[in-house]
């Protein structure tokens, strides 16, 4: 009767109703396994640990907190070497430039 997208949609409604009542400013903060245990005592839903987390920091971003995640050195951009000679370069004609006091 309803489709794919109808019941994606209710599922997703559910599972951030259900991270909104989890994410409090005044209690523990909740866990991802919190969000599990209650999307299937609630409505017998089955949801990762991994999906559950999502809709935790949704839940967290939606009530206008900030998600502290620090870049690890793996995830940080490689140096781009041309871009910092053409640096150096500009700050070094910049010195040669400005009048002696």
């Amino acid at each position: 009767m309803f489709g794919k997208k109808y019941h994606q949609r209710v599922r997703h409604q559910r599972l951030m109703h259900l991270a909104s009542v989890l994410v409090n400013p005044f209690e523990r903060p909740a866990v991802a396994a919190d969000l599990v245990a209650l999307a299937f005592g609630r409505h017998q839903m089955e949801v990762t640990e991994e999906e559950a987390a999502r809709y935790l920091d949704a839940a967290r971003v939606e009530r206008g907190e900030r998600l502290p995640r620090p870049a690890r050195v793996d995830e940080l951009p490689e140096p781009d070497a041309e871009a910092e000679t053409e640096a150096a370069d500009v700050e070094a004609a910049d010195v040669e430039a400005a009048p002696a006091s």
